[in-house]
């Protein structure tokens, strides 16, 4: 009896700690309003963001490795920009608004950070394990979805998959 619950235990932690990449298949609501945090004009849609790939990652304040990806992303948004990608980080806990500040200057985000509220975690069908990061293509379909702390080597090689899919789909 000690050794399946030792299974289920590990089994437990291994999937929790492993990265879970799934093809999805939802579109984002264009019209929906984003509440962005870091810059002046807060009254974005996602429509505003049309026609680029977009990284959508949902975190909170208390996951450690929510804060790893977030620098992670903050590093790798500089080199994603020029290629028609754009980040938007939704922070899931409540009232936890008056730590982004801190949190935004102290890991250098040049992205967009916004507080998810219920209409924007239905969308995405409300992520319960933290970090949650989903790829959307150009058109607003969703694409990939990252369950757990993905790393940026495996985002990226994601990214550069739809980034080539979508040239050659210009052609």
């Amino acid at each position: 009896m000690k050794k399946l619950k030792l299974f289920f235990v590990l089994l437990f932690f291994s999937i929790s700690l492993v990265p879970h990449v799934w093809a999805a298949s939802a579109h984002i609501p264009w019209d929906m309003k984003l509440n962005i945090f870091n810059y002046s004009d807060r009254n974005l849609t996602f429509k505003d963001f049309k026609g680029k790939i977009l990284l959508v990652n949902f975190f909170a304040t208390y996951c450690p490795p929510c804060q790893v990806e977030l620098y992670e992303f903050a590093n790798l948004y500089p080199q994603l920009k020029p290629k028609g990608v754009e980040i938007i980080s939704f922070m899931v806990d409540e009232g936890g608004e008056r730590l982004l500040p801190h949190l935004i200057h102290s890991k250098n985000i040049k992205y967009y950070v916004a507080v998810a509220d219920e209409k924007v975690l239905s969308a995405f069908g409300w992520p319960d394990i933290l970090p949650t990061t989903f790829l959307v293509d150009r058109d607003g379909k969703i694409v990939r979805k990252f369950v757990g702390f993905a790393g940026t080597e495996l985002i990226t090689k994601e990214l550069d998959k739809l980034l080539q899919k979508q040239t050659e789909n210009k052609k």
